[in-house]
């Protein structure tokens, strides 16, 4: 289903206002958006898919940059970021995953991410 998203990140000042696909099932949550990000060429595509059984959530990218990350609050993971300037392997540990409820209503994964552990929140909420 299409939707309104307001999109937030530690990565960016201000969030992202987008249409997007945001179909939340007992199985499942699959979101989907495109965004063009100061000095790409081209918009990048995003789809985040979580499984609600395991917990564990996968966010791609593709576009310019291209990347496949795993947050699973049991276990670091790794991912890869590929850029026009070579691959980038991070480690990645998640310190929590929020399914949008009264109490948040907003889909929330806080990890670090690196050698030096740089810490971040991403959320999508519903408008």
């Amino acid at each position: 289903m299409i939707r309104n998203l307001e999109i937030t990140t530690g990565a960016y000042d201000k969030p992202l206002v987008t249409q997007g696909i945001y179909d939340d099932t007992p199985a499942s949550l699959l979101i989907k958006w495109k965004q063009i990000h100061e000095g790409d060429k081209e918009h990048s595509f995003y789809e985040i898919k979580l499984d609600k059984e395991t917990g564990i959530a996968t966010v791609k990218r593709t576009g310019e940059y291209k990347s496949e990350l795993t947050f699973d609050t049991s276990k670091k993971t790794m991912g890869v970021i590929h850029t026009p300037y070579g691959d980038i392997t991070t480690d990645i540990k998640t310190e929590y995953i929020n399914l949008p409820s009264l109490i948040a209503p907003k889909f929330e994964i806080s990890y670090e991410m690196g050698a030096d552990n740089i810490k971040n929140v991403f959320a999508v909420k519903l408008l």
